[in-house]
Parts: C-alpha cells; structure tokens; sequence
C-alpha cells in the first residue's frame, strides 16, 4: 500500500508524474489513471493496479496540437480537422515520431482533453499516458468517491476537482490508415466525423492489431446480469432488479431514470457500480433513443451485456 495525496493542486500532481508516480486525475469523459509517458517503468505500474492486459494501449493525453507534431508524424491533410475538434472528448491514433510508451507498437493514441485545470496540469507535466481509472474489465469511474474507494492507498496522488460530465471514454479514429476508421464510438457521433473526414468508416469486426482501448477485451461490466431491452414487459418478475432507462413508471429496488441518450451515458458507469455495492444480481437496461449518440452508448451496453 501506498500513501496516496488528495489535493486540488494540479502543480503537485504533475511534479508526482515528473517524479515518476501515478496520478488519477478527471477529464471531461471518466476519470483517468496517468504516468509519464516518456518513463515506461511508471507506465507498467498502471497495468499492476489495473490488472490490466499488457497489449492494451493506453491514450497519451497532452495539452496542445504542438505536442501531436512532437510526437507522431501528423499528415497536413489532418491538422486542420483536428485542429477543430481539440480540445475534446477525441482521441487519434497516429504514427509514432518519438520514443513514447507504447505496448510495442509503432502507432500511438493522442487526445487534447477539454478544460482549463487539466489542461494546465499536462503542460506542467508534459504528455500522460493514461487509460480509464477502474479495474480492468469492470466500469469507468465517473465520481469522485468511487475513486477515493477503489485507488487510496494504491496511486501516488488523485487530483481533486469537478467529477467528467460526459460520462463514457472518448471517441477514437486511426487516422494512421487510409481510409480512417472509427475504432471507438463517443461523445463525437460518427455521423458528425464525416463531415469532417468524409472517408471516415466503420472497422471490420475482426481486430487484428489493438491500436485503442477497449477494442478486444472485456470492458464496462458490472458483477450482476445485465439485459438489454426496449420495452419493460422484458422485465422479470423478481423483486430486487436494477434499472436504468426512461421510464418513469418503474418502481424497483435500484432505478436510475433519464431524460436523454446524453442523461444516460453520464449515468451508465455510475449505475453499474452501483448494482454491484447493493448486491444486485439482475438489472435492466433501456435501449437507447435514435439519435446521433445512439451508437456509442449502445456500443457501451452491448459490450456490459455481453461481457466482451
């Protein structure tokens, strides 16, 4: 066990991943569990804690485009696009230039998260390679608290500040084939991407080379059974379910009820926590409404019901 720092001091934090620690620290998405991105020691460390597969990369968060261009090889085709989505809840994977951690592969994933902190906390600790802060396989954390229970006394400083608003990991594209394609769905809609990238496509289902998190293994899964519905006569008759979706009419031992797709998506992870501190052994979950982030949070579901 280590002694773990809770602070609001994003310069303390990023002289703890100078120094070689792990930080866990909010985005605008979940919350996230950082090293250095130029000490692979440290970075190692992060898989430990996690449990986590060590082919699954990890996401270098910076805090401008100037550090995309030290980094990766950045096609001019590109910069303005990206240029436009940063900072956000977006991360592309392009060719590696400089010698970062990155599981051995010759492509690394970078994003520009949004807000004033954080983005102050990279450019005082320069590039953070980071993947969601939970265990491996189980739900992003997306409150404070949760953190405080799962990582004290297991990272070196958590950084206090406002809880991620969005609610699910951010949108990835691999801009480092042509055509590019959408390895994760998020915030982002696909359908909004296309516009900026017009040969922007959907992957194929087999995944020969994992250049993102959460594209192979397990992810998002609560302990408890998880169902996938659209429409509440689905639902069993046991008393002590978990639901989450929009209507208003359910009565259960654990609900969650949403107006929107976006209502959802910030809820999602927090509900699944949930279910599991209350010992539930069975819960609902609403199909989600058609709209343009439809695909990512029934991407989320699909894979929390199927446990892949």
């Amino acid at each position: 066990m280590v002694k773990t720092e809770i602070s609001e001091d994003y310069k303390r934090a990023a002289d703890v991943i100078r120094k070689g620690g792990i930080v866990i620290f909010p985005t605008e998405t979940v919350y996230g569990i950082g090293a250095s991105s130029y000490n692979e020691e440290a970075c190692k460390k992060i898989y430990k804690i996690k449990s986590r597969p060590q082919d699954n990369p990890f996401i270098i968060h910076v805090h401008s485009i100037s550090e995309f261009e030290d980094l990766a090889f950045l096609e001019l085709e590109y910069k303005n696009q990206i240029q436009s989505l940063i900072p956000g809840p977006i991360s592309f994977i392009l060719k590696k230039k400089k010698e970062v951690f990155s599981t051995g592969l010759p492509t690394i994933g970078l994003r520009v998260p949004s807000g004033n902190i954080i983005s102050d906390f990279l450019k005082f600790a320069g590039p953070v390679s980071a993947p969601s802060a939970n265990l491996s396989g189980k739900p992003s954390i997306t409150r404070f608290n949760d953190i405080i229970e799962e990582f004290s006394g297991k990272v070196d400083f958590i950084l206090k500040f406002k809880e991620p608003e969005i609610g699910i990991e951010s949108t990835v594209i691999d801009l480092s084939v042509n055509p590019p394609i959408l390895l994760r769905p998020g915030k982002i809609s696909f359908s909004f991407l296309k516009i900026k990238f017009p040969n922007l496509i959907l992957p194929s289902k087999e995944i020969n080379e994992i250049k993102s998190p959460r594209v192979k293994y397990k992810h998002y899964s609560p302990d408890c059974k998880l169902q996938l519905i659209k429409s509440i006569k689905e639902i069993s008759t046991i008393k002590k379910y978990g639901y989450i979706g929009f209507d208003s009419s359910i009565k259960t031992f654990h609900s969650v009820i949403v107006k929107t797709n976006e209502d959802y998506m910030k809820n999602l992870y927090s509900f699944f926590i949930d279910c599991d501190k209350k010992g539930i052994k069975e819960a609902y979950c609403d199909y989600p409404k058609d709209d343009d982030s439809k695909m990512a949070l029934l991407n989320r579901l699909e894979k929390a019901v199927s446990g892949k």
